[in-house]
């Protein structure tokens, strides 16, 4: 009997040991370096959290996530780096400052947003209650700001390429993702190009193509070039929207 007992204590000091081991390997380790497939879901992660609590710190942030303060820590220079997050110092009544994380306006890009569907239930309420003709007017009034903003900006350039250069990086600013590039073949003028690889507008402009027409109107003034075409267009199922001028190089 005594022998029979004891080797059910042992059989089940094994079972205990293997579930232990079992246990300890699926639960993540803090100090693990998390791989590059894993990084955005984690970032993803991370934002959220600085969305929901507004700032954290470090700490906070690592024990909510289950990794390392180290791994944390390299995530969040990454957001910096990309201008989604950004850290301030908070002096405490004992030891050194302590750091907190928030997210920035730019990283409210990430989020879903509900102001393309907003600006089309207003407009169309507008065009309910004034006609068709109140969403012409409100874009040409959006074109006269516009073009008096960007016209401010150009001030001084004389060369094409340098006009380009500057209406791209203002409609980069914007989230057009826009690019000067080099024509095929150099049939543009100066062989360049206005390159805009994402709409903002599109849902919009989808409803309202006239949208896209006003755009190809403000581009035309602010360069000073009525002859100004749009050879792609991402509302006709192109890939951008490419805006040339047919010329020779300068």
């Amino acid at each position: 009997m005594k022998g029979s007992s004891k080797s059910r204590r042992a059989r089940a000091r094994e079972r205990s040991s293997a579930a232990a081991g079992r246990v300890a390997a699926a639960a993540p380790d803090p100090n693990a370096q998390v791989s590059s497939g894993d990084a955005g879901n984690t970032r993803s992660t991370l934002m959220e959290l600085l969305k929901r609590a507004g700032e954290r710190d470090v700490a906070s942030l690592a024990g909510q996530l289950g990794i390392s303060g180290v791994a944390v820590r390299q995530h969040l220079a990454a957001l910096e780096r990309d201008g989604k997050v950004a850290q301030r110092s908070v002096r405490r009544p004992v030891g050194r400052p302590a750091k907190l994380y928030r997210l920035t306006e730019a990283a409210d890009r990430v989020f879903p947003q509900a102001s393309a569907k907003v600006a089309l239930d207003l407009l169309a309420r507008l065009q309910k209650l004034m006609g068709p003709e109140a969403i012409e007017k409100l874009l040409q009034a959006r074109l006269r700001d516009l073009l008096k903003r960007y016209q401010e900006r150009l001030k001084g350039a004389k060369s094409w390429a340098k006009k380009i250069k500057i209406l791209a990086e203002i409609r980069d600013s914007e989230g057009y993702l826009c690019d000067p590039e080099s024509a095929p073949g150099s049939q543009a003028k100066s062989g360049l190009r206005l390159v805009e690889h994402h709409c903002p507008l599109a849902d919009l402009a989808r409803q309202h193509p006239e949208v896209c027409r006003y755009e190809l109107e403000l581009f035309r003034r602010v360069l000073g070039e009525p002859g100004l075409r749009r050879v792609d267009h991402i509302g006709s199922g192109g890939h951008a929207c490419v805006y040339e001028l047919p010329g020779k190089a300068e």
